[in-house]
């Protein structure tokens, strides 16, 4: 797919996480196994909306990490802040960021 992104998803002992789109499969597996190889050790994530999640992992802990593609979808992607939408402030100079406008 042209326009998709691949979302990962890590449940420890059955509480599901969505990660951050930085997050990436293989590092997630890596410090899952070194942590299991050595007896305890942590898996440090990032999770969608900014907070970082730190998981003590032992031989024992139950980790799950899934990866499905989602379609990008034009109406949700950044868009053009001249570009006039409905609902949406534009009475903002050039120099503005829309967060600016409330």
């Amino acid at each position: 797919m042209g326009n998709s992104i691949e979302r990962v998803t890590v449940t420890v002992d059955g509480t599901s996480f969505a990660l951050g789109p930085l997050e990436s499969l293989d590092d997630l597996r890596e410090q899952t196994l070194r942590a299991a190889r050595a007896a305890g050790g942590f898996l440090n994530v990032t999770a969608d909306g900014g907070h970082r999640l730190s998981f003590f992992v032992t031989t024992t802990t139950s980790i799950v990490i899934s990866v499905s593609t989602v379609p990008l979808i034009a109406q949700t992607a950044d868009v053009d802040p001249h570009v006039w939408l409905p609902g949406i402030a534009t009475d903002y100079d050039e120099d503005d960021i829309r967060f600016d406008t409330i």
